[in-house]
């Protein structure tokens, strides 16, 4: 991977210059010890500013990127980041248990992340992500192959919201993904197999028989339920 980081460093400064302030390579696979999978790495490009040219600039460097299979880059001002830190705690707290500066500034390190409106994001997020997990089942539902992607592709962001949920609790999240899910277990007295079981599936592939997978989803929803309405009575 460390060609690739490189890589990307050298085509932003090439194509921002000067106006190029930061390059923050963040997600859990920074610490994970788990299978490196290029979807677990994020990269955050901090810029002094950002206009329709500079995005125009920015189209060679993203699309080499996502072209190597990484997700898009985020593009922010350094003030659009320090007076985002409130609205999106739980984005900026994520990239904050996990990140690498690969060039420029640490503009991490300068802020804080409040917690004013952790919980009431929290709750959002999570229901949000539920309503839009139940449309996608519609389709996804046609196989069982369609129905395990669904779940393995969703797990990750339900991981990170549970991180939310634990701090909420008053607690140090780990950052390792299974960790994580394991620590609600215990503190919400929560039966989290399934979570366990798509987790491991999106790193260790199977194919699942139809009713297998349905079976899975059932108990994945309602364990995803279930921490909702516990936060719900925080």
């Amino acid at each position: 991977m460390e060609p690739l980081f490189t890589e990307l460093v050298d085509r932003l400064r090439s194509a921002h210059s000067d106006n190029l302030l930061s390059v923050v390579l963040y997600g859990s696979a920074i610490v994970d010890g788990a299978a490196k999978l290029k979807s677990d790495y994020r990269v955050l490009v901090v810029m002094d500013s950002i206009s329709a040219e500079d995005l125009r600039h920015a189209r060679t460097p993203s699309k080499w990127w996502s072209d190597s299979g990484f997700a898009l880059p985020v593009y922010l001002t350094r003030d659009e980041l320090n007076r985002s830190l409130d609205v999106f705690p739980i984005e900026f707290r994520h990239i904050k248990r996990a990140y690498r500066v690969l060039f420029g500034d640490d503009v991490l390190a300068e802020n804080e992340v409040s917690t004013a409106n952790l919980r009431l994001q929290t709750e959002s997020e999570l229901r949000g992500k539920m309503l839009r997990l139940r449309s996608l089942y519609l389709p996804a539902s046609d196989s069982a192959e369609g129905l395990t992607t669904l779940m393995t592709d969703s797990i990750v962001t339900f991981v990170q919201l549970l991180r939310s949920v634990l701090e909420l609790l008053g607690e140090q999240p780990p950052v390792s993904r299974l960790a994580t899910i394991r620590r609600t277990h215990e503190r919400l007295k929560l039966d989290t197999s399934s979570l366990e079981r798509v987790l491991k599936l999106r790193s260790q592939p199977a194919r699942l028989l139809e009713l297998e997978a349905h079976d899975l989803f059932s108990s994945y929803l309602d364990c995803l339920k279930r921490v909702i309405e516990e936060v719900d009575k925080l």
